[in-house]
């Protein structure tokens, strides 16, 4: 029940906090709103140039580098396609040498949620988009699908980066990360996950997880998914790491449940619940090869 009250919050919360945003479909997990406000980015790019008005017709008039930090404070009616992706251009501001500048960068250049732990800063945005062309007979369909690039920036430096590709459906409405301990993970720092998601029930969110190691590695782990009907279905995908409760010594242990709604209802008038489905995958964590493998 309490999987089934948590889905029901987040389709609620989706509905509620959807925004209008400029019609440039690609741009959908930056979740970047300027509605009178700025809001904090990081440059994705690992060289980004800044222009004195938002078009490529004129030289830059500075340049800036991944991580570092710029407030958006408009997002422009203008685009610009690059790399398959189409983009308006962002108004914006930064320090740099100890002064204040305004400038207008492509959206694209610019980091979906920003991500920190103290000096380290994880950027990630989408790189490029690319179709996936499935051919049965006379039938050929097109599947859109982007990449994501996640870099860790220390200090100005660049010091590490991956890539990852999500389909360009419903579930890459928004995305949001966070930061978490290593989570018991024998030589493991911190662990970022990565989400994207939908703005109704019903649309998956799938999380990808990422082990940031000691020594300066950064490592893909499993991922899952997340998806719920209010009052219909959920299906719930956990993950129980080290440190956690019932948690064993490097070891992920993967958990599923999905429960469907059945003819009964309860004393609120809400239909009762049912599992129908539990699994459970173990994946072992090499903290000296920095892998990870599925048990069989």
């Amino acid at each position: 029940m309490k999987k089934f009250l948590l889905f029901l919050f987040v389709c609620f919360s989706q509905h509620l906090f959807a925004q209008d945003t400029p019609d440039f479909s690609d741009m959908r997990s930056w979740s970047l709103y300027v509605n009178g406000d700025s809001t904090d980015r990081y440059i994705f790019s690992d060289t980004a140039y800044i222009r004195v008005s938002p078009d490529t017709k004129q030289a830059p008039i500075d340049t800036l580098l991944a991580g570092d930090n710029i407030t958006v404070t408009a997002i422009m009616p203008n685009g610009l396609t690059i790399r398959g992706i189409r983009g308006p251009w962002l108004k914006i501001a930064y320090h740099k040498n100890g002064e204040s500048r305004n400038g207008y960068i492509w959206q694209g250049l610019v980091s979906c949620a920003p991500l920190r732990r103290g000096d380290l800063k994880f950027v990630y945005g989408i790189e490029r988009r690319f179709d996936s062309v499935a051919v049965s007979g006379n039938q050929r369909d097109t599947f859109p699908k982007y990449q994501v690039r996640l870099k860790v920036v220390q200090n100005g430096v660049l010091l590490a980066k991956t890539a990852f590709s999500i389909w360009n459906d419903e579930s890459a409405n928004f995305s949001y990360g966070k930061v978490m301990s290593g989570m018991g993970l024998t030589n493991v720092q911190h662990i970022v996950v990565l989400s994207f998601s939908g703005e109704a029930c019903g649309i998956p969110t799938n999380d990808y997880y990422f082990a940031w190691t000691k020594d300066g590695q950064l490592v893909s782990l499993p991922n899952k998914t997340n998806v719920g009907d209010a009052g219909a279905f959920y299906h719930s995908e956990e993950f129980t790491f080290p440190n956690e409760k019932n948690g064993q010594p490097d070891m992920i242990v993967w958990n599923l449940e999905v429960s469907e709604a059945t003819d009964k209802q309860g004393k609120n008038g809400e239909y009762i619940m049912k599992i129908t489905e539990k699994k459970s995958t173990r994946y072992v964590w090499d903290g000296e090869n920095k892998k990870v493998t599925q048990i069989k």
